[in-house]
């Protein structure tokens, strides 16, 4: 699915088009646009913690999703219990990374599971798929021009649990993780000879996914 800098992007684009209308507490909305993943912080992390964190149950394992629809239904399903919580800009961006991660898996990953695959297994797929994912998500940090602000704002963040989905202590691990280790000290990225995650699909697939997803983050709906 989309690597964590394309989920702060698209939560950060959403932002500005929503502002203080929607959004009260930026960091918080932030840090729940990479929460899902803090399952990736947990001790003693299976590929089962995501599935929860993510509200997927749609196909025989985790990158093989069968039933699109019903993975969507579940999201909108779980944003209308949430959308009232006293941390509605936290579950906000929980929800926004959920939406991007299903526009990705039948924009992105999908289709290019489905043309590289030719019988390899499917995380032999997924390690050929990272390096080109991976690689923007650092070519866009090291080129994005807002990438301090959101740095500065994720430093803001209220870390929460989610009931059986996520812990708190595993999303402090991640914030500490984004803000000091991952993007840091990183060897400048040229994307200019990606063939599938390309600057062109990636800006695009970005455009789309903040179209999508404005709708569900307004507190009328």
């Amino acid at each position: 699915m989309s690597y964590p800098m394309v989920h702060l992007k698209i939560a950060y684009n959403l932002l500005t088009k929503c502002g203080d209308m929607c959004i009260g507490q930026p960091g918080d909305f932030l840090l729940g646009a990479v929460a899902p993943d803090a399952v990736h912080f947990h001790n003693g992390y299976d590929v089962s913690l995501k599935e929860k964190s993510h509200l997927w149950k749609f196909g025989p394992r985790w990158g093989v999703t069968l039933d699109s629809e019903g993975w969507l239904e579940t999201i909108r399903r779980f944003w209308k219990e949430n959308r009232n919580a006293e941390n509605w800009d936290f579950m906000a961006g929980y929800c926004t990374h959920l939406l991007t991660d299903w526009e990705n898996d039948r924009r992105i990953w999908t289709p290019f599971r489905e043309r590289v695959m030719l019988g390899e297994a499917v995380d032999e797929v997924h390690r050929q798929y990272a390096v080109e994912a991976h690689g923007f998500d650092q070519w866009l940090y090291q080129n994005g021009k807002e990438s301090q602000e959101i740095w500065r704002l994720l430093e803001q963040g209220n870390a929460y649990g989610v009931e059986g989905c996520i812990l708190k202590e595993d999303l402090e691990r991640q914030k500490q993780s984004l803000l000091k280790e991952q993007f840091t000290g990183k060897a400048a990225v040229d994307v200019s000879g990606y063939q599938f995650c390309t600057k062109a699909v990636m800006e695009e697939f970005v455009e789309r996914c903040v179209e999508r997803i404005q709708e569900h983050i307004n507190p009328g709906n």
